[in-house]
């Protein structure tokens, strides 16, 4: 029998990590002495002023670009960003453990790709659901571009010995679907994150999941 895979992002997929970002700059205003009431405010604020990224890949409320030190602010994004990312773990959506162990069960290997640096991604894994329970694990490296580039996807398929045809990448944004389309893979779009998806269709996907129990009915 052909081999099955799915391979999974994580943020708005797996787990609910919108606000771990959040918390993140959070910290990372406070230890630059930015006076910032709470989270909340931090919310705000990326949402009204916009966003800035300074290297490497460290986020910044628009409104407090020109206050910090991007040196300092970089190495104590990363430094919090330790801190926080494995309560990805704890928010993983209802119902997402279940409905992998009965995918498992119908002869699916399972698989992560996610933009995020690679170590966090084998760390949010292995940490939830035990290490050897996802056959292969990819993030963003200097030498794996993030999705849509189809690197990272194709270097799963040929780790396992996956072809395309029997592949689904599984993920909520249109990178997700980009790449699936890159690397000549099926896809499913979940919707438990946003709720509306009228962009990602006229891309052209076609395959959606309201919750996570109707990836049982498309992938029978």
């Amino acid at each position: 029998m052909d081999k099955k895979l799915l391979i999974f992002d994580i943020d708005g997929t797996l787990a609910d990590t919108d606000h771990i970002m959040d918390n993140i700059v959070f910290d990372t205003l406070r230890d630059s002495g930015i006076e910032i009431d709470s989270i909340a405010a931090t919310v705000e604020s990326l949402n009204t002023t916009g966003r800035v990224i300074i290297e490497p890949r460290a986020l910044v409320p628009s409104e407090f670009a020109q206050m910090i030190d991007n040196e300092k602010y970089s190495a104590d994004f990363w430094k919090n960003y330790d801190n926080h990312y494995l309560e990805s773990v704890e928010n993983l959506y209802d119902g997402i453990r279940e409905v992998l162990a009965e995918l498992k069960s119908r002869g699916y290997m399972l698989a992560a790709l996610s933009n995020r640096k690679e170590k966090y991604v084998i760390g949010i894994i292995n940490t939830a659901f035990g290490e050897g329970y996802f056959s292969a694990i990819r993030g963003w490296t200097d030498d794996n571009p993030k999705k849509p580039d189809p690197h990272g996807l194709n270097l799963i398929l040929d780790e396992l010995g996956v072809a395309p045809e029997n592949a689904y990448m599984v993920g909520d944004i249109a990178n997700d679907y980009r790449v699936a389309v890159n690397a000549g893979v099926n896809h499913v779009i979940v919707t438990w994150r946003y709720g509306k998806y009228d962009k990602i269709r006229e891309l052209g996907a076609t395959v959606f999941a309201d919750k996570p129990s109707d990836l049982l009915e498309i992938l029978e």
